[in-house]
């Protein structure tokens, strides 16, 4: 889980600085050019430079800061353990000595920190030496990555993984730089240089395009190398969440193509008419439209983007299905989980199996009971967030009901999925800390009450729901994510138990993730309402019903 989440957070963090040094390089300073303006002197282009270099700044920081952390992660991960018990300084500094992943990782943790602080230099030679720097170390990512780990063809799939990333910065960094700069623009309007806009706009847009075409042919390639087997997309863990950045990726694709085809010409004609109206009524009623609309598909292309990359720093921990069928799911895994059963009713005894130095059967049916019956509720949960938008009682009543589930909820998750903890009491709290799967699944019953917290808040203050949804929507995208990273390796498990129970879990995180999105997209305003509205329960639904009628760990 912590890998998974730092890995992500340090791709963003390369992804924005790169993304700095390509908006500067490849946008701000030919459009300058183009339109004959001064480059290190006008104040509205020179503000557009500052705030791109602290956020370039920032985001090398922040990839420096997640590498260093990970660092400690990794050293606890190869005993098993997490670092909320506590680090082991000697662990740790024999993991960066002796590794080749810990050698890569503090070279890279350096140079971030010295693009970092060349980001923060004046003069333009310093985005050079800014995309330099990021470069060596995407490089240095490259050299302990899924693509240096294949025995064959390591150069080339090496290259397309960089190739890939640095793709990724230009499209997603690029926006996000653009996004700060438009809404800087906007907090000036009468001030706002739309000539300078629509020419990094015209430059920009056909790029975005062609780069979320590219990524998405390149996941379709990644399908095809990395899976061995086309069955391995919808049998494996990593199968599921390539499916998961795919599908992300789609409103993405759709704001580039309405950039490219509508908010292009529109501003490049905005920006030509309003050299001799540039006070008339109807050309101010055309800017704010049409700057009201490019904030829009900004907006969406970031979300979706950002969300890509995550995903994409998850699946750089999940181990892709190499040959011979190993970490996919087997023939008989496969047709078991086709086959509907009811929820297990019968209480297997934790004490007959607690301790046992490998999982028993009564153990398996232990877990098979707990995620049933979390279905359940999660069925019961859906269709109160479905029906809290009827009219009349029938919506009122569903509002109240499903705040009120989340409570036991919780409560039967924190006992029943780990028993040792508080109904043996066998188990301390820094143990918990130190144990992943124990770790995690108290987080899940900690973000259940945040949900019960966030139902409650918003039945009992008026005018609330707005902030509601959106922690309503974070809280489900980061328990979709802490899904997908979710790990059952360091049981004392078979190999085939294993992708069995963590292909489960990635399904749970596909169907949160895209409820948490739609969700997020309702709010602003970037999905139809009534559609995303019966979609998005629709989801947690779906996900209920597989959870328990389907999850099986016994085949």
């Amino acid at each position: 889980m912590e890998h998974s989440l730092l890995h992500a957070l340090e791709l963003v963090g390369q992804i924005i600085t790169l993304g700095g040094a390509f908006f500067v390089l490849g946008l701000v300073w030919p459009a300058s050019r183009a339109l004959q303006r001064q480059f290190h002197q006008e104040e509205n282009i020179q503000s557009v430079i500052v705030v791109a270099a602290r956020w370039s700044a920032w985001g090398a920081l922040g990839a420096a800061l997640a590498t260093t952390l990970n660092l400690f992660v990794e050293a606890e991960e190869t005993q098993g353990l997490t670092v909320f018990g506590g680090v082991n300084l000697a662990l740790v500094v024999k993991f960066v000595l002796h590794t080749r992943a810990g050698r890569f990782s503090w070279m890279r943790v350096g140079v971030l920190l010295l693009t970092a602080a060349i980001a923060r230099f004046p003069g333009l030679l310093k985005w050079w030496l800014v995309l330099a720097g990021m470069f060596c170390a995407i490089v240095l990512t490259s050299l302990v990555s899924h693509a240096a780990a294949q025995p064959t063809a390591r150069a080339s799939m090496m290259a397309a993984q960089i190739t890939h990333i640095l793709a990724a910065a230009l499209w997603v960094g690029v926006l996000i730089h653009l996004l700060v700069a438009r809404r800087n623009m906007a907090d000036q309007p009468e001030s706002m240089d739309l000539s300078m806009l629509a020419d990094i706009v015209r430059r920009f847009s056909p790029v975005a395009l062609t780069v979320t075409t590219l990524l998405g042919i390149s996941g379709v390639w990644m399908i095809c190398r990395f899976l061995a087997e086309p069955s391995g997309l919808i049998t494996s863990a990593y199968g599921l969440t390539l499916i998961v950045k795919l599908l992300v990726l789609t409103p993405a694709i759709y704001a580039g193509f309405i950039n490219f085809r509508v908010i292009r010409p529109a501003l490049l004609n905005l920006a030509r008419s309003g050299q001799a109206t540039s006070t008339g009524a109807e050309y101010q009623a055309r800017k704010e439209n049409i700057l009201r609309r490019f904030g829009r598909m900004l907006e969406l292309e970031v979300t979706a983007g950002l969300l890509v990359v995550t995903v994409a720093g998850i699946l750089a921990s999940v181990s892709p299905p190499g040959e011979a069928g190993a970490y996919r799911l087997t023939d008989s895994q496969a047709q078991a989980l086709h086959r509907l059963h009811l929820p297990v009713v019968n209480i297997v005894n934790p004490t007959t199996f607690y301790g046992a130095p490998e999982r028993t059967l009564a153990d398996l049916h232990y877990a098979e009971f707990t995620h049933n019956w979390s279905g359940v509720m999660v069925c019961l949960l859906g269709l109160g967030w479905l029906f809290q938008s009827a009219p009349g009682r029938a919506g009122k009543w569903a509002q109240r009901f499903w705040p009120l589930l989340l409570l036991p909820f919780a409560v039967f998750v924190a006992l029943a999925a780990d028993p040792e903890v508080w109904i043996f009491r066998l188990v301390g709290p820094a143990q918990v800390l130190r144990d992943p799967q124990l770790l995690e699944h108290q987080l899940g019953a900690v973000m259940i009450l945040i949900l019960a917290w966030l139902g409650w808040r918003n039945n009992t203050r008026p005018g609330s729901g707005v902030r509601f949804g959106y922690g309503l929507s974070i809280v489900l995208v980061a328990g979709g994510i802490l899904l997908l990273g979710h790990a059952h390796s360091t049981l004392n498990i078979t190999e085939e138990l294993t992708n069995l129970i963590n292909f489960q879990h990635a399904i749970f995180g596909t169907f949160i993730i895209l409820a948490g999105m739609v969700r997020w997209l309702v709010l602003r305003d970037l999905f139809p309402r009534r559609a995303g509205n019966l979609i998005w329960p629709s989801l947690i639904i779906g996900l209920g019903v597989y959870m328990a009628f389907c999850y099986r760990e016994t085949v």
